[in-house]
């Protein structure tokens, strides 16, 4: 009788039904990189129970790709939560033809899998799919899910930064803050909104007004700094406290950076 290979040896060790063994077995398998055995690897990944297992597998399912990619595709047709843990494989391959596989799942009825397949998306940002998940802003009851569209939308960075601009604009208040606090997120690509911001800092909007602020505080187009002069000397005493805050923590951000480069 011959000998177990390595690969084998892995292999049955992921199927174990003890937890180390199956760690074991999995950190093996990503070791070894096998690409025949990709099928069996996203299948240990569908089926594994334990969150730190499924972690070590999704590594060796990343690893392996693009022999993985196919079969983790095919097992986004299940119904259960477990596409989920696929989806967080295909966010860290970033397959760009991978994407229109997960956009259907943007909708799905289980919270984990919509929300991975938000992740998965903005993660692989192509742009073409922005519109796909700029049209759920607003829509969260829940404030985990909204958190969570924050989230991959700020991951496409610029790639979504002219929708979110024109969501500032948009009828219903959900969608402008939660366009806002997207912004907030990208950090400096959201100058690509500055215009729509600058407008945004100078309505109505208390809510809105001090998240476009807050997104405009860290960017350095001197235009941020003509309206925030303007803010500080209007009539409205806290939109004033407010901008000469920012005013002087702008100030002192760029001193910190003078000095930073003086010292290169």
């Amino acid at each position: 009788m011959s000998a177990e290979t390595p690969l084998q040896q892995a292999l049955r060790a992921a199927l174990s039904p003890d937890l180390l063994a199956r760690q074991w077995g999995a950190l093996r398998l990503g070791t070894l990189a096998d690409a025949s055995v990709a099928g069996d690897l996203v299948a240990l990944l569908v089926s594994e129970s334990d969150p730190f297992v499924r972690e070590t597998l999704t590594w060796a399912v990343v690893r392996q790709a693009p022999a993985t990619v196919p079969h983790l595709l095919a097992a986004l047709a299940g119904q259960d939560e477990s596409r989920g843990q696929v989806l967080h494989a295909l966010a860290k391959i970033q397959d760009p033809q991978s994407v229109q596989h997960a956009l259907p799942l943007v909708h799905d009825p289980h919270p984990v899998v919509a929300a991975k397949a938000w992740w998965m998306v903005g993660r692989t940002a192509v742009p073409e799919t922005a519109p796909v998940l700029l049209g759920l802003l607003g829509q969260q009851q829940d404030e985990e899910q909204r958190r969570a569209l924050t989230r991959a939308l700020a991951q496409m960075g610029e790639v979504a930064v002219p929708g979110l601009a024109e969501a500032l604009g948009a009828e219903h208040p959900e969608v402008r803050r939660h366009a806002a606090e997207v912004l907030v997120a990208v950090g400096d690509p959201a100058v690509g909104a500055l215009d729509a911001l600058l407008a945004v800092a100078q309505g109505e909007d208390r809510e809105l007004v001090m998240l476009a602020l807050e997104a405009l505080g860290p960017l350095g187009a001197p235009e941020v700094d003509e309206v925030l002069l303007r803010l500080r000397d209007g009539h409205s005493r806290w939109l004033a406290t407010v901008a000469d805050w920012l005013i002087n923590d702008r100030a002192e951000r760029r001193a910190r950076q003078r000095t930073r480069a003086e010292r290169r």
